[in-house]
């Protein structure tokens, strides 16, 4: 019991850490809207009024001008052209700071995005680093209090290196996808088969999963390091949790330049309405409310494979009836 009130106590205060972050982001985003576009129609008007002044002086000179000379006189016709000059001028001058103004907007509005994409990926790892921490904290308080005696710690202890796996998979998921976003992380050519060559000997504890590639084995992707594992690595995650020990595929296809990976479980499934709301933040299905997880995992995939290029989806014909999981990425036969 105590365990779990700390638990929702972090998610809690995860949420409400966000849910601040984010409305303090969009009030500063307005207000600095607001004073860009003061900035911009006070240049406007400032360019304008000197334009117009400029243009009527040089209209009002040309005037006198052919009062005194006539139409065809050079001081007439020098006149003519500096008013013609002017004009171009002002509108050249008045053009200037809205160009200026607009690749200032541009790069403002890069900035917020990145600043946006930065402060969605801490409160995520921040949700995630409390839930699993509050829980090792909870079960070493009890083993040192007593309360759980250590005969019957095993299956408490299991959790708790299971947490522990989990906080490593975060820390390498948000390493990993902060160097794709940077553009740190090479791109590396390889073959799907050997990509998910990589993923089995990273996961030794998943002896349940079945892979079945066919021709899409010889598939080269190019993408950046350690991306693919990242993505695969949280679907499979989110598979174990929910499989209920009916088991884990893993299959692949050929879809013309591009290559399918499917990852099903025979689980508990969610409403198909739901689907799109499971690759959300702090999102789950119906039903999935007492599993272990926050649904960030999904989150986290789905925006890696964006930035590589591809798609991901979630598929189920219901609860109790299993999920599939398909990533979509650009590939090419060897």
């Amino acid at each position: 019991m105590d365990r779990r009130r700390l638990v929702n106590a972090s998610s809690g205060a995860a949420r409400a850490d966000k849910n601040t972050g984010v409305k303090r982001r969009r009030d500063d985003g307005r207000l600095s809207r607001i004073l860009l576009v003061i900035t911009i129609v006070f240049l406007v008007a400032i360019s304008g009024w000197w334009a117009s002044l400029l243009g009527r002086l040089a209209g009002e000179s040309y005037a006198l001008a052919v009062q005194i000379h006539g139409d065809n006189h050079a001081a007439t016709q020098v006149l003519a052209r500096r008013r013609t000059m002017i004009m171009w001028e002002s509108f050249a001058f008045s053009c200037v700071p809205v160009i200026l103004l607009a690749l200032s907007w541009r790069g403002a509005e890069r900035e917020r995005q990145q600043q946006s994409r930065l402060e969605a990926m801490l409160a995520a790892s921040t949700h995630e680093l409390k839930t699993p921490v509050a829980g090792l904290r909870a079960l070493l308080e009890s083993l040192k209090s007593g309360v759980l005696p250590a005969a019957d710690a095993g299956p408490h202890l299991d959790q708790g290196l299971a947490a522990c796996d989990r906080l490593e998979r975060l820390a390498e998921s948000i390493t990993v996808r902060q160097a794709v976003l940077a553009g740190a992380s090479p791109v590396e050519r390889r073959k799907l088969g050997d990509l998910l060559d990589e993923v089995q000997r990273h996961r030794l504890v998943d002896s349940g999963v079945t892979y079945d590639l066919g021709d899409a084995a010889e598939v080269v992707l190019a993408l950046p390091e350690n991306a693919f594992r990242s993505v695969v690595d949280n679907l499979l995650d989110n598979a174990m949790r929910h499989a209920d020990g009916k088991g884990v595929a893993v299959r692949a296809r050929r879809e013309g330049e591009h290559v399918m990976v499917e990852v099903l479980d025979g689980g508990r499934g969610f409403v198909p309405s739901e689907a799109e709301s499971l690759f959300e933040p702090y999102r789950r299905g119906a039903g999935r409310t007492e599993r272990r997880g926050t649904g960030l995992g999904l989150f986290l995939a789905r925006t890696l494979a964006r930035e590589m290029g591809g798609t991901l989806t979630g598929e189920s014909e219901g609860p109790g009836r299993g999920a599939t999981f398909r990533l979509r990425l650009p590939g090419k036969p060897a």
